[in-house]
């Protein structure tokens, strides 16, 4: 396995007194978001602002054959009226793909022009003195089509027919895969083999903020200045100049406040480049923010896939080998930078063993281009497939061999680290066989196996399911290369004191909920040794200010918190430098904590880190020879090797056999990501990750008709979960330190929603035990459960 070879990824590791790492302290953002102080895209009020407000297609697939603007550029408040041709004359469109074998590229227009490719693909926009008067123009534009066969199933969308989309004439997006071992003979040699295919459906993010961006340029000095609801600012800063032209020493982009993003939000829109242009053509301000309902139909869906796996395994239950072919669903085009590969790609080549020992493995992805939204990264993204097919497997395998569902994964689970699986990856530490143990522990499995036999003789069907995982976080160069990539990430931070020793540090990293201001807080004060009060955390608010791959893959505490302690860490070396000339003692007997630069053992010999730091600024007498007194330092981090986190989660379900409602009684979650910066945000993360897979195991479906008409347009179709599903918590951590990052912190953002879905899915077929039948598809909805239950036994 190849790892980045970067010097910053291999510094020696910053000095750390924990005093905050690990502590249960409030989250300082939350004090203006709670009170309305927060100010979203849609707050933002620009001089002379003017309103985007697109036509999108109504049809699935056509040819365009006439679109007439002319009622539409006549009304009074109008001020532009674009088609595709005019988008195109300033760009050709978005190129989507994934840097792994298989994977064929598409362009989206900014624009449709020729063809449409999906229900809510925009065909013209419109700019107007207010949102009433531009959709009013919408409304005057008359489009004609000529309508075409829409695609709208992967599997035989790959076997060839009607294409998707013209680009790609065989509908093949992505084709590729690889065998460890060999394959054939496991499974002929097998004692048991156990199989199955397992459909997730199409889900939405669905933040809570729509998106929406607004966009300002001054034609006298070429700034162009672009506030975007994003979690990638700096890939959308890029794009303008890679796309549009604009230079990028004159371009800005501004986050303000996101209501959410969980991945939705890490993609380049169409929009982002159009609202920019636009801004330049009319020379107003311009700002554009969906709807609930374009928000739905446009805005990247995520997860679809069907899952074939199966396991070969010898009479003891242990498994010698699994085979997976996953099928994605892609939508239309590649949404970039991730494309529609991330799904099927990362379910079988990163999530097909989990923290199981299975030596030999036969994988294969594709995806097929359909007429529905592209496919794009949400939560969890591929892993949530991939975990419910191999956890799910393992129920039925568990099944097969009369065996628990947790003595089935303890007889295959990775006991003893460093270990490298099938695909040559090196996994250094984990809490892998610790967490089923606890789980086990938590659940009482006896007593739950007594309690659901004595309510099944009352006519209650209640269920265990179980979920474990290993999750790979920090999203990193070194991440990216293991698994065949060849990516590259890093952030920086810059950290300045001042002379009466307040701290401010900026970040890359956009925040959309998770509490960066406090965790990047904590670790910069356990470096400085000072209060969590006198550090205020700029994070993401600019590209102006530190460098950011994007808040993706869990990757912010270990990389962005990575350049927080390496900043900090230079800066500590200026302070102890300085105090010990101060105190005249030998500066590796100085210690920073409490607000005070203290000698060891001498409690009495101290003082203060902000006098320190004022005699930097102000006092040439106290400085070593040699001394650069700059208390402001800027610098990257990139993990030299990948991280891996663990965990998992037990549900307790009620299946209700008159409505086949399922009810999560409760939820277990073990979670193992190394040392926690602030275990109140850690369980927050849980428990919404965990309340999201119960929506996208039982509750929430993207449905399409045969004609390609997205069904579930509001949130009277598209069922989230609220708080009356959310279920009571049991939360248990361990803390397995990373050796290869700064005070050894693991990521965790997507770890609910990897494995709940596949708790939830277990105790359900679990509950279901009972009537010899299983379901196979998410969500599990009461028609589902209630066929499962029927004397016929019908599955899902």
């Amino acid at each position: 396995m190849t790892t980045s070879d970067n010097n910053f990824a291999h510094t020696v590791a910053p000095v750390v007194t924990a005093r905050n790492i690990g502590a249960r302290l409030p989250r300082e953002e939350d004090r203006k978001l709670l009170t309305g102080r927060g100010e979203y895209l849609a707050d933002v009020r620009l001089p002379g602002q003017v309103h985007a407000a697109f036509v999108r297609s109504s049809l699935a697939h056509a040819r365009i054959t006439g679109i007439d603007i002319t009622e539409a550029t006549a009304l009074p408040g109008v001020l532009a009226v674009w088609t595709g041709a005019d988008a195109a004359a300033h760009c050709e469109g978005l190129v989507g793909e994934l840097s792994v074998a298989g994977c064929v590229p598409t362009t989206m227009p900014l624009l449709a022009q020729e063809y449409v490719r999906f229900v809510g693909e925009a065909i013209a926009v419109v700019v107007a003195e207010d949102r009433y008067i531009a959709e009013d123009a919408c409304d005057l534009i008359a489009v004609d089509y000529d309508e075409l066969p829409p695609v709208l199933d992967p599997r035989p969308a790959l076997e060839g027919g009607p294409v998707a989309n013209e680009g790609l004439p065989d509908n093949v997006a992505l084709k590729g895969g690889a065998v460890y071992g060999d394959a054939d003979k496991a499974f002929e040699n097998a004692h048991k083999v156990v199989s199955a295919t397992y459909h997730t459906g199409r889900l939405a993010a669905l933040p809570m903020e729509t998106r929406g961006c607004a966009a300002t340029y001054d034609w006298t000095t070429q700034e162009l200045r672009l506030w975007t609801s994003t979690q990638v600012p700096h890939y959308v800063k890029y794009c303008l100049t890679a796309y549009l032209g604009f230079p990028e020493n004159h371009c800005e982009v501004i986050t303000p406040d996101t209501g959410g993003g969980f991945g939705q939000k890490a993609h380049l829109f169409s929009e982002e480049m159009l609202i920019p242009l636009l801004a330049r053509e009319v020379d107003r301000p311009v700002v554009w923010v969906e709807d609930r309902r374009e928000n739905l139909m446009t805005a990247t869906h995520a997860h679809e896939q069907f899952v074939d796996i199966a396991y070969a395994g010898d009479e003891n239950g242990r498994l010698t080998a699994v085979r997976i072919r996953a099928t994605g669903d892609g939508g239309a085009y590649h949404q970039p930078p991730w494309s529609m590969a991330v799904e099927p790609w990362c379910t079988a080549m990163v999530t097909p063993s989990g923290a199981y020992d299975i030596p030999v493995a036969d994988l294969t992805y594709e995806a097929a281009a359909t007429n529905k939204c592209p496919i794009g990264a949400y939560r969890g993204v591929g892993y949530m497939a991939g975990t419910l097919a191999r956890e799910c497997l393992m129920d039925e395998a568990a099944r097969a061999y009369e065996l628990s569902p947790f003595d089935i994964r303890r007889r295959n689970v990775v006991r003893e680290f460093p270990w490298v699986n099938a695909q040559g990856i090196t996994y250094d530490e984990g809490s892998w066989l610790r967490t089923i143990d606890e789980l086990e522990r938590m659940v009482d499995y006896e007593a739950f196996r007594r309690r659901q036999a004595d309510l099944r003789e009352q006519g209650r069907y209640i269920g265990l399911g179980l979920s474990v995982f290993v999750e790979s976080s920090g999203e990193s160069t070194a991440m990216s290369l293991a698994h065949g990539m060849g990516d590259i990430y890093h952030d920086t931070a810059t950290v300045r004191m001042e002379p009466n020793g307040t701290v401010t540090v900026s970040t890359g990293l956009t925040t959309q909920g998770q509490g960066h201001r406090t965790t990047m807080a904590q670790v910069a004060a356990d470096v400085l040794g000072i209060p969590v009060r006198d550090i205020t955390v700029r994070s993401g608010d600019s590209t102006s200010y530190a460098w950011g791959s994007g808040t993706v893959g869990s990757r912010s505490a270990v990389v962005a918190g990575g350049a927080v302690l390496r900043a900090a860490d230079a800066i500590r070396s200026k302070l102890v430098s300085v105090a010990a000339e101060m105190l005249k003692a030998d500066a590796a007997d100085i210690e920073l904590a409490d607000g005070k630069a203290a000698v060891k053992g001498e409690p009495d010999s101290a003082v203060n880190i902000a006098d320190v730091a004022a005699s930097i600024y102000f006092d040439q007498s106290v400085w070593p020879d040699g001394f650069d007194p700059t208390l402001e330092v800027t610098l990257a981090y990139d993990p030299a090797r990948p991280v891996f986190s663990n965990g998992g989660h037990a549900v307790i379900v009620e299946l209700d056999p008159e409505t086949g409602f399922a009810r999560v009684e409760k939820v277990f979650s073990v979670e193992d990501c190394g040392t926690m910066i602030n275990p109140e945000i850690v369980e927050g993360q849980l428990r919404g990750g965990v309340v999201q897979g119960i929506g996208a195991a039982l509750l929430e479906r993207l449905v399409y008709d045969s004609a390609g008409q997205l069904t579930t347009t509001t949130l009277l179709d598209y069922h989230v979960p609220t708080l009356d599903v959310a279920p009571p918590f049991e939360i248990h951590h361990l803390e397995t330190p990373s050796a290869h990052t700064p005070a050894g912190i693991k990521g965790m953002g997507e770890s609910g929603l990897i494995a709940a879905p596949a708790a939830v899915l277990n105790a359900v077929n679990d509950a279901l035990s009972c009537f010899g039948t299983s379901l196979y598809a998410l969500p599990a909805t009461p028609e589902q459960v209630l066929g499962a239950m029927s004397p016929s036994g019908s599955v899902g």
